[in-house]
């Protein structure tokens, strides 16, 4: 029997392909695992299009899952080569040198890092995470680390230790192969260093533009949902002003509105981003344009391009670049075009883009390690997945094409859409808690608890949203101005990356969005152009436009999304289209013409859900899942189904408001037309109903808002009150 002994064992290194075995199991392992959660998560949906999926896209989803099968095959080559030296020295220390140590050995290694770069996601990313994996306690860790301290922490834990690991593991590689490894090394590192240094130049502009006798520019950026009265130049306060709370939700823009023109009442006539889009560009209401709902079919589509001209469109052809710029709320211009040349945006309505972003989304693995530049040469779909789409990468890509055009001398006119404020209200840190209470843990922790099933296949959530708790309410309001501030922050690298390229003497630069949303207020729960009921924040958009040379100024009289293609056709001193139907408010920017109150005709969109008006029975419509079906002729679409195109415009509520004054008309079941009025300038969110009392207001209104109905005719304030609007 041998006496022990203190003596260490001499070190001998892990044979790299015995690691890459102990690697090669874990991965084979999460592989299985995400194949189990994609079969099981499909299995529980009860909507129609999982089931769709599994019936006539199996083999699609077959060739996916195989796809995915290269990350696994990369992970484990390179996880190798980053734990073989540290699988080496636990190995040699603890004296643990058969194979089947050393494989056992990786595979633990293998776990420990994957655990360590899931936990990193919670910080980096948290978006692709799911409401329940925040509440284990593993990701519970993060709180143990003081509140003082915790910033500079997770800077150091998840930026500074796997860098300092990483430059060890390619140390200990090089060193070990000697003289080849060396050259290797250097190599590489020159091959990243001019690549680096090539990109650089590249994406720098070789001289500031020359504004002087050019063109105007245009750059309109919105985010989905942003409302206008949730600004703090609109006079909102969020709960929270300590700490980086304390600048506020909007600081940013503040200051941009500050020497711009801000439009306190802008509206649009119709709170769904795709209807409301071509709106914008092509400044028609939804029944003149013809897109009434978020799921046109391809001969509708084809029937509006027919009948808009769009700004877009008559600007490329006096040289201007034209492009629409976003993550997936900007999708919508994949469908309908709007004269926009280039287009860098993601898509989710495309329904196999939809089921091959559930495939990556179930191999967990992909957006936990290759959502960087290399994973997008690796799988380029990522670059038009909407979760790999974020607004960094959005703002990134306006830097970039900025410093081109600046270069090229071309004038630009730019749509940059964001989906920051859009339900769930997701955003990552510091914006996610910025706003809220430390102290709350519910299920709303993160973003807007959401049933996405419940969603798709009823239409009866009324009740259920109703029911919320008031400490959660406010928590969702608090995410959301955590996501206006990430919007701000993206605002303000563009307009530093507009100076930096020398073009803000140049640009007309407008800030707004497509539309707002309710957020429990009377009358309301969540989302957007779903009713009429309470107020209008939901079709209450900012409209802040910054016109160089132009004084700062507040105007409180109203405007409309339609009204924005006329004004700036007059500041770029292109003719007008006949087809048009806002008016331009150049002059009032200028100062040249008075201010006069608008009226705002509005129609509700896609019905999700149905909201009940007092007094009335309403037409029932089915759930969405059951009005839609998928096109694949038309590039996999979601469409609406021909047979409920008529009931659904049909069942719309309409809406007109003047100054003070507000009548919404809600078609019932027996075919009838119910009308209600409400004082706005007293009543903000419609909570008394005026139309049996106030027969001198209604009537004109009614009249008005049915022929804008029947005839597609708007009538303007003074025409509906000769005598001037009744107090």
């Amino acid at each position: 029997m041998n006496p022990p002994t203190d003596k260490q064992p001499p070190f001998r290194p892990a044979g790299y392909f015995l690691v890459l075995a102990g690697v090669a199991i874990f991965m084979a392992y999460q592989y299985a695992m995400a194949l189990w959660n994609l079969t099981n998560s499909s299995g529980q949906m009860e909507n129609k299009f999982s089931a769709l999926a599994k019936d006539k896209y199996m083999g699609f989803l077959v060739v996916q899952n195989l796809q995915m099968v290269i990350a696994y095959v990369v992970l484990a080559v390179a996880g190798a080569f980053l734990i073989q030296p540290f699988v080496s020295f636990l190995s040699t220390r603890f004296n643990h040198r058969s194979r089947r140590s050393l494989i056992l050995w990786s595979l633990g290694m293998a776990a420990f890092v994957h655990g360590f770069f899931t936990l990193r996601l919670v910080v980096t990313r948290p978006y692709f995470l799911s409401e329940g994996q925040f509440g284990q306690w593993y990701y519970r860790c993060l709180e143990i680390i003081p509140l003082a301290i915790k910033p500079a922490a997770l800077v150091v834990i998840f930026t500074v230790l796997p860098l300092a690991i990483l430059a060890y593991a390619l140390f200990w590689q090089t060193r070990r192969r000697g003289r080849k490894g060396w050259i290797v090394a250097c190599a590489l590192a020159l091959t990243i260093g001019l690549t680096s240094s090539i990109s650089h130049f590249k994406d720098r502009p070789q001289v500031k533009a020359v504004t002087e006798g050019k063109p105007m520019n245009v750059i309109i950026i919105g985010s989905d949902s942003l409302r206008g009265d949730m600004l703090g130049c609109a006079g909102y306060q969020p709960g929270r002003s300590d700490g980086l709370a304390k600048d506020g939700v909007s600081p940013v823009i503040d200051a941009l509105a500050a020497k711009s023109t801000r439009f306190e009442n802008c509206y649009t006539s119709i709170a769904s981003t795709m209807e409301s889009g071509v709106q914008l560009m092509a400044s028609m209401y939804p029944q003149s344009h013809g897109i009434r709902q978020m799921y046109p079919n391809r001969e509708t589509v084809d029937a509006m391009k027919k009948r808009v001209v769009p700004l877009p469109t008559l600007l490329r052809e006096r040289g201007y670049e034209t492009a629409a710029i976003g993550d997936w709320c900007a999708g919508y211009y994949e469908v309908v075009g709007l004269g926009m040349e280039h287009l860098s945006v993601s898509t989710f309505d495309n329904f196999k883009i939809y089921m091959s972003q559930a495939v990556v989304m179930a191999h967990f693995v992909v957006p936990l390690y290759f959502d960087n530049p290399l994973g997008y040469r690796i799988f380029p779909q990522l670059e038009s997945f909407a979760q790999f789409v974020t607004p960094e990468v959005v703002t990134s890509r306006v830097e970039k094409r900025l410093a081109t055009v600046a270069a090229e001398q071309k004038p630009f006119f730019w749509h940059v859409f964001y989906s920051c404020n859009h339900l769930p209200y997701r955003s990552p840190e510091p914006y996610r808690s910025m706003f809220a209470d430390p102290a709350y843990q519910g299920a709303n922790r993160n973003g807007v608890a959401f049933d996405i099933d419940a969603f798709i296949g009823g239409t009866n959530l009324q009740s259920k949203w109703e029911a919320l708790p008031p400490k959660e309410m406010k928590q969702i309001r608090a995410l959301y101005d955590g996501c206006t501030r990430q919007f701000d922050d993206c605002v303000a690298r563009i307009l530093a990356s507009i100076k930096a390229n020398g073009l803000e003497d140049n640009t007309i630069v407008i800030v707004t969005a497509d539309h707002g949303d309710d957020q429990y207020e009377p009358g309301v729960t969540l989302g957007h152009g779903l009713t009429f009921n309470g107020g209008l924040q939901a079709n209450h958009p900012p409209m802040i436009v910054h016109v160089p040379g132009t004084p700062p100024q507040v105007i409180p009289e109203t405007i409309r999304l339609i009204d924005v293609v006329p004004t700036l056709a007059d500041f770029l001193g292109q003719e007008k289209s006949p087809v048009w139907q806002g008016q331009s408010f150049a002059g009032w920017i200028k100062k040249t013409e008075t201010p006069v109150c608008r009226p705002f005709y509005g129609e509700t969109g896609f019905p999700f859900i149905q909201f009940s008006v007092k007094g009335v029975e309403r037409p029932k419509l089915p759930p969405m899942d059951e009005l839609t079906f998928i096109d694949p002729s038309f590039n996999y679409q979601f469409v609406l189904k021909p047979q409920y195109l008529d009931r659904l415009i049909e069942a719309k509520q309409r809406c007109l408001k003047t100054r003070d004054w507000k009548i919404v008309c809600t078609p019932t079941a027996q075919g009838t037309r119910h009308f209600a009025l409400f004082q706005m300038s007293k009543d903000r969110y419609g909570e008394n109903d005026l139309a049996a009392v106030r027969p001198e207001v209604l009537g004109p209104m009614q009249t008005a808002l049915e022929r804008w109905i029947d005839q597609k005719e708007e009538t303007s304030i003074a025409g509906i009150f000769p005598a001037g609007e009744p107090e």
